[in-house]
């Protein structure tokens, strides 16, 4: 029995969407094949990586093809002998780094403390101050020459016409104070505390 609002001409164009909406994926789906095949999968991946550390705005939709591409090799399976031999690379230096990320380096840590930080854990990023955006590293002393700032003469120097000392400028790390013990006087001793004796 044909339904009251049944029309011929509707349910060919119907089937006629289908075939062609197939028709389109097999296309798309031949097209990236053919383009991926003669990708360096390890260029790609080292791309997508770039783009997430720096992304901007305009950049979004460029990334979103670029994972889409990557994706695709995953899923079907191109270049699986390099795929699958890189990612295992990386699967490995990713957790080196992240056992040095979370390795409690004590007295040698640039954050140690005796006091508030005895560990040198690193500091919480979310507990940070809502300036810093960079991310902060597991550093020890004395810094690597890579993670020193260098910062350009003062130009009011070079206008009072001063000259600087000769050698390398000094270098500046956080000094850690009172924190020493101090020597308790004896309760039985005769001579009263330093504190209490007078000048």
């Amino acid at each position: 029995m044909i339904r009251k609002n049944y029309s011929l001409a509707a349910e060919l164009k119907k089937q006629e969407s289908k075939k062609q909406n197939k028709i389109r994926a097999r296309q798309k789906q031949q097209h990236s094949l053919d383009k991926l095949k003669n990708t360096d999968p390890i260029a790609l991946y080292k791309k997508i990586q770039r783009l997430k550390e720096n992304s901007l705005d305009k950049q979004d939709k460029y990334l979103k093809g670029l994972e889409a591409d990557w994706q695709f090799i995953l899923k079907n399976g191109l270049h699986k002998d390099k795929v699958e031999g890189f990612l295992k690379t990386v699967e490995k230096e990713s957790a080196e780094r992240e056992v040095l990320r979370n390795k409690l380096w004590g007295s040698q840590s640039v954050y140690f403390n005796p006091e508030l930080n005895p560990l040198g854990k690193v500091p919480d990023p979310q507990r940070l101050p809502p300036g810093i955006t960079t991310p902060i590293g597991n550093h020890t002393l004395p810094l690597k020459p890579t993670l020193k700032k260098t910062y350009a003469p003062d130009p009011i120097i070079e206008q009072l016409n001063i000259t600087p000392p000769e050698g390398a400028p000094p270098q500046f790390y956080k000094q850690v104070y009172n924190t020493g013990r101090h020597h308790v006087t004896s309760i039985e001793s005769d001579d009263p505390p330093k504190r209490f004796r007078s000048l």
